[in-house]
Formats: structure tokens, C-alpha cells, sequence
């Protein structure tokens, strides 16, 4: 039995988790197994393995679902892929058969398995994938910003939850990693005037420097950014992003700059207090307002690898550094304890 080396939370918390050699996945007639070469550390998954567990966990787990690497085994009954091509993946794995999948709604899906919770993820030196869920892409792209694909993904499903249409003015609130993304989607499409606004001064360098507009919060004066939008938007904004998820009050307070016929997306989930927000009726039906989300769809992962490809957005301006495998924890430690890091790539195979 060959063995890999892989990060391994036997059960949730971090007393109970190491890097450590595990077997080395066999690959099926339908598989195809991919040698690692990078895998992001996505915060809200990773630090619940750490914590208190993952909501799809099945322990023992090991975590990772941006991942990135070379096929090294390919299953007979494949054809779209072969050995040694550049290869990403959607994590996310539908049974197909039950009355979610059954009516076009797989996002819903009742038996619905991820990898780096309820299946093995990336932060492993190999990882197996069923075929249908893999992607080749080009020397155009590093492995490092083809394991983005995923985020990207995500980032694609809140643009086009915002229903853009030409010449719309959007906002984005929280520029991170993955409010980084939506905003240079948001930039590169049919989008009028495009601001990011971010608690962090780095954060906002990092998106100034692509082109986009930038306003700087002060957590303990909201008539700061407030005002410098009106003066920007004296008529309303047509689309907000809430890309933070953490500030109950500020998002109350920005519906209200919403334009006419406006649109709200909500991406982030809330971390912190206060769960929930108070809406106000009368200024949804005086303003003719959409309130929206964005489920996290892997849909669309060829549509990213274009996106990727042609420079539509900049992987490299949401990586703020590298690790190897066995400095898992310390880079995870980094992750959920400076506000100013934003995406950290493991490479299992250094």
C-alpha cells in the first residue's frame, strides 16, 4: 500500500489534528487521480475543522477544497483528461437522484458531499476526484492561481446574482479575498462606476492598484464612507455587495443608499455579532428594493478557467503567501489571526 503524507483532523479541533502519512487513494475506472501542487486555505471552512468541526464533516477528515495539480493516474473509462495534464476540480459532489437534483437544483442536493469535509480534500500530497468534476487548464495560469478557481467560482455566482445591467453603479463592501474577486468581475463587465470600501488600508491598496475605486472605513464614524458615497452616487447605487459579513449596522445603513430598483447581495455569511439585520419594509417597497443572496454554485468551473486564463481577474493580487505542507497549522494560524492576510496557498509537494 502506497502512503502520502496529509493534514488529518481525526476528530474536530485542533488537538486532534497533524499532518501525518495516510494510504494513497486507488484510482477507479472513473477517476482521476491528481498529484497536488497548491491548495488555499479558505478561512470559514478550515477554521471549523479546527474548532468545533465542519458543518458536512465526517471525521476523520482532511480538509482542502481549492486545489490544483497534475494528473498522475487516469481511469480507463476517461477521456478528457490524461496523464500529466494541468488539472483543478469541483469539490463539490451530487448524488444526482433525489428530488433537489432531480428538478435542476444540485446546490440543494440531500446527499451532497464535499471534498475537504465529508470526502478527502487537497491538503494531501494526492487527491482522487471523479472524473466528471475535472478540469484541464493551461500553462497561462500557475497552479497556484488555478486552485482559485473555486473561490472564483464562488465570486461568479454573486455577480451574477446582482443581475448587472449596463452602466450600473455597484459598491462592494469587504475587500478580502473573495471581495477582491467580485469586484474585478465586477470591473471587467457591463458595470458603470465600480468602489470597494474596507476597513484595512492594505486591502484597498492591493484593488487600487487593479484599477478599481476605493474608500476607506472608520469603524467608529459610518458618516465618513457614507457621506463620500453620496458624493459619488448622488443618485442612489444600483447594486451593493456585502463581501464582509461581519457588520450588522453598516449593512442596515447602506440599503439605504440604495437607488431606485436597487439590489442587495448578501455573500458573506455572519461570523461575528449580530446575526441578523433589521429591514426596513417601507424602504423595500418606496424604493422598489431586492434583497439576494448568492449560494456558492461550482458550476461554471471551465467559464472560470477562461476567466483566468484571458487576465479577466488577478489571482496573484488576493495571494498573500505560501507555505509548505508540513507548516499547515502555523499558516492556518496566520489566516485566523491577522486581518490583513488574505489567501494562503499549502504546496503539499515541495
Amino acid at each position: 500500500m502506497e502512503m502520502m503524507k496529509a493534514v488529518v483532523y481525526d476528530k474536530p479541533g485542533r488537538a486532534n489534528g497533524s499532518v501525518k502519512e495516510i494510504p494513497r487513494p486507488v484510482c477507479g475506472d472513473n477517476d482521476v487521480l491528481i498529484k497536488v501542487m497548491a491548495c488555499g486555505i479558505c478561512k470559514p471552512a478550515e477554521s471549523s475543522h479546527d474548532r468545533t468541526g465542519s458543518l458536512l464533516g465526517v471525521y476523520p477528515a482532511v480538509p482542502g477544497h481549492e486545489f490544483a495539480g497534475i494528473a498522475v493516474e487516469v481511469g480507463k473509462n476517461v477521456k478528457h483528461v490524461k496523464v500529466g495534464d494541468r488539472v483543478t476540480a469541483d469539490n463539490g459532489v451530487q448524488c444526482g437522484t433525489c428530488y433537489y437534483c432531480q428538478i435542476g437544483l444540485p446546490t440543494m442536493c440531500e446527499n451532497f458531499k464535499s471534498q475537504g469535509h465529508n470526502l478527502q480534500g487537497g491538503f494531501a500530497q494526492y487527491v482522487l476526484c471523479k472524473a466528471e468534476k475535472v478540469y484541464t487548464f493551461s500553462e497561462k495560469i500557475s497552479f497556484d492561481s488555478a486552485c482559485l478557481c473555486e473561490l472564483t467560482n464562488c465570486a461568479l455566482s454573486c455577480v451574477d446574482n446582482c443581475e448587472l445591467k449596463y452602466g450600473d453603479n455597484v459598491a462592494i463592501i469587504g475587500c478580502g479575498s473573495s471581495g477582491s474577486l467580485i469586484a474585478q468581475l465586477i470591473k471587467n463587465s457591463c458595470a458603470g462606476r465600480v468602489v470597494a470600501l474596507d476597513i484595512l488600508p492594505s486591502k484597498l491598496e492591493r484593488v487600487s492598484k487593479l484599477g478599481i475605486e476605493t474608500i476607506l472605513v472608520d469603524p467608529d464614524n459610518y458618516d465618513k464612507h457614507e457621506n463620500a458615497l453620496k458624493e459619488m452616487f448622488p443618485y442612489g447605487i444600483d447594486v451593493i455587495v456585502d463581501a464582509a459579513g461581519d457588520d450588522g449596522p453598516m449593512v442596515e445603513r447602506m440599503m439605504r443608499l440604495l437607488a431606485p430598483k436597487g439590489r442587495f447581495v448578501m455573500y458573506s455569511f455572519f461570523y461575528r455579532e449580530p446575526k441578523t439585520v433589521k429591514i426596513e419594509p417601507g424602504l423595500l417597497i418606496r424604493k422598489g428594493l431586492k434583497i439576494t443572496s448568492a449560494p456558492l454554485q461550482m458550476y461554471r468551473f471551465r467559464d472560470c478557467i477562461n476567466i483566468l486564463e484571458q487576465g479577466k481577474v488577478d489571482p496573484g493580487s488576493v495571494i498573500s503567501c505560501v507555505y509548505p505542507l508540513e507548516k499547515y497549522f502555523e499558516a492556518l494560524d496566520r489566516v485566523m489571526n491577522d486581518p490583513e492576510v488574505m489567501k494562503v496557498i499549502i504546496h503539499p509537494n515541495d
